[in-house]
């Protein structure tokens, strides 16, 4: 599944899902000093919701899930988004060619 892919049930309206780095999702709550309860309950989502999308690098999640996580975090969607923080792999030092 990729950014951007729909999800669709006979009988049930459309999903839009894209792939969360479940990974950086955790640094960043950290980094801003919230539980994970916490976070859940600024972002309107379960805790298990939480725990579960820290729980797996690239995790599948709905859009409107990464919107109401990064709008907690006072982040961009593309900071917690697996697309948008693949950057991040790296230690930033580095052309997209991996020079200096």
């Amino acid at each position: 599944m990729t950014a951007g892919d729909q999800v669709t049930q006979p009988g049930r309206a459309q999903r839009w899902t894209t792939v969360l780095n479940g990974t950086r999702l955790r640094e960043l709550r950290r980094q801003h000093g919230l539980s994970q309860e916490k976070l859940a309950d600024q972002a309107g989502v379960s805790r298990t919701t939480v725990a579960k999308l820290e729980s797996q690098p690239k995790s599948p999640c709905r859009c409107r899930t990464l919107a109401r996580l990064a709008a907690a975090l006072a982040e961009d969607p593309a900071a917690i988004s697996y697309a948008g923080s693949k950057a991040d792999d790296r230690d930033g030092s580095h052309n997209e060619d991996g020079e200096h």
